[in-house]
């Protein structure tokens, strides 16, 4: 298991995001209080099966679970993450309800399997694009299930030097309205929308960077120190100067109609 205490091996591609996300409750900009009214969105029973899609720790899959008599599937790459995720269920008494897998969605989830909710935060690069993410969903939905995703968007028009620090074009993603049209592309009704406020990203950017420096600062052996301290800071940065006013982040609570 990798926490920030517990570093992992050097050759560990998933080092950096496993400390920098070490002090998060949930892996994307949103408070308490917005994980608590999306939970209470959804209608869930006990024959019922809610899948997380890049699940993490799973901090909003046991949520929902806690709150509703449903059974949970949670799929991550991340092994130390799903690691951390069994032993929160354990302490929640939600072991027996809850599936935990390491692997990639498509060796975990068959394409025959169907499910009354899919939450998909932020996690849309497991199938593709979001527009491909949506329309998977709806395939893997029973009529009338419930779909909860999040996922970037264009909150204004991006700098040339916003993109090329991210590494992206402006073109892959769209605004907020956009990102709600393509679930309606995909065949649903979308029930709610609602974006992340400026404390909720400094929250979980804050979080982020503070992970990091932290390790560093206490690890003057580590032979990764100096490049991990340099990737923080610059990412900080770049969200300071041009991110914060910039990238905002959706969430888009959507039905399968009924007679889908």
């Amino acid at each position: 298991m990798t926490t920030a205490d517990t570093p992992a091996s050097p050759a560990d591609p998933l080092k950096f995001t496993t400390i920098a996300h070490a002090n998060h409750r949930y892996f994307s900009p949103m408070s308490a209080a917005r994980a608590a009214a999306l939970v209470q969105m959804f209608d869930l029973g006990a024959g019922d099966e809610v899948l997380d899609v890049g699940c993490g720790r799973a901090r909003l899959l046991m949520e929902v679970l806690t709150a509703h008599p449903a059974r949970g599937t949670g799929v991550d790459t991340n092994a130390s993450f799903i690691a951390m995720a069994a032993a929160a269920a354990r302490q929640l008494n939600l072991a027996d309800r809850l599936t935990l897998i390491a692997k990639p969605l498509a060796e975990a989830v068959g394409a025959d399997r169907r499910f009354a909710a899919v939450l998909c935060l932020g996690s849309s690069q497991a199938i593709g694009t979001l527009a491909e993410a949506m329309a998977w969903a709806f395939g893997m939905l029973r009529p009338g299930g419930v779909a909860l995703f999040a996922d970037g968007f264009w909150r204004a028009k991006p700098a040339a030097d916003y993109l090329d620090a991210l590494g992206a074009t402006e073109d892959e993603m769209r605004n907020h309205a956009g990102n709600a049209e393509l679930a309606r592309i995909a065949g649903f009704r979308v029930l709610r929308t609602m974006a992340a406020n400026d404390d909720e990203w400094d929250e979980y950017e804050g979080l982020y960077c503070d992970a990091i420096e932290r390790y560093v600062d206490a690890h003057p052996d580590d032979p990764d120190r100096a490049a991990m301290g340099e990737r923080i800071r610059a990412w900080h940065d770049t969200y300071l100067h041009f991110g914060r006013a910039t990238l905002g982040y959706g969430y888009y609570l959507l039905l399968k109609p009924r007679n889908a």
